[in-house]
């Protein structure tokens, strides 16, 4: 019974050496466990800084596109105005009153708008020579001149230049023989779909022949 006793505490004294071996074990396990939650939050942690980054970056290049996309809408816009700029500095033309041959205009009992049909130069295409008009693509400072062109008589020859239904300059002359020529020329401020034209008094009369003596003639001087 002795000896029973005896094992049994032996087998005690083992099993709790297993046990605190295996609670060691535990133990140690524990700490590895934790020390590998602390990794991984530390893992998770970066992970989270590096989403950040990352968002920031493309936040940034949504930006940086942004920007780039107005900076190369606002350069093409620079551009075409410079363009068109440089196309509205190139604008000029100089038409005579008849497409050829030799020929009067008048005397009419009312005014009427004098038509320059033989267009010599019309650089910009401002100048419309089936209505006579001559219409300002941009604002600015353009200086016309215009030359009439009649024989004596009765009736006056005479022209006033016209922006848009304000009278400018007037051109005039009046003898009773011989050929006669009035002329006159102006600066003026014109915007954006101002017209200009010549416009002959009621009861006048001008001519014109192969030679070109009546002549209308415009440029823009600069942009504004």
């Amino acid at each position: 019974m002795t000896a029973l006793v005896a094992a049994l505490k032996v087998e005690v004294q083992h099993l709790q050496k297993d046990n605190e071996v295996k609670m060691m074990e535990l133990q140690s396990l524990n700490q590895r466990y934790q020390v590998q939650e602390t990794l991984v939050q530390k893992l998770q942690e970066r992970n989270q800084v590096q989403e950040t980054q990352v968002q920031k970056l493309q936040d940034q290049n949504q930006v940086q596109a942004a920007e780039l996309a107005a900076i190369k809408v606002n350069a093409e816009n620079q551009v075409e105005a410079l363009k068109r700029d440089g196309e509205a500095k190139q604008l000029a033309f100089s038409a005579s009153l008849l497409a050829s041959g030799k020929g009067y205009t008048g005397p009419f009992n009312t005014e009427i708008t004098l038509i320059f049909k033989h267009v010599v130069t019309n650089i910009g295409n401002t100048y419309n020579p089936n209505t006579g008009l001559f219409t300002a693509p941009v604002r600015g400072v353009y200086h016309f001149e215009f030359h009439i062109y009649g024989h004596g008589s009765t009736n006056p020859t005479s022209a006033v230049l016209i922006k848009n239904r304000e009278h400018i300059f007037t051109s005039w002359t009046h003898q009773s023989a011989g050929g006669q020529k009035a002329s006159n020329g102006v600066s003026v401020l014109l915007e954006i779909g101002d017209v200009v034209f010549l416009r002959m008094w009621a009861n006048s009369w001008v001519a014109d022949t192969e030679d070109h003596h009546t002549t209308f003639s415009g440029h823009l001087l600069f942009t504004m």
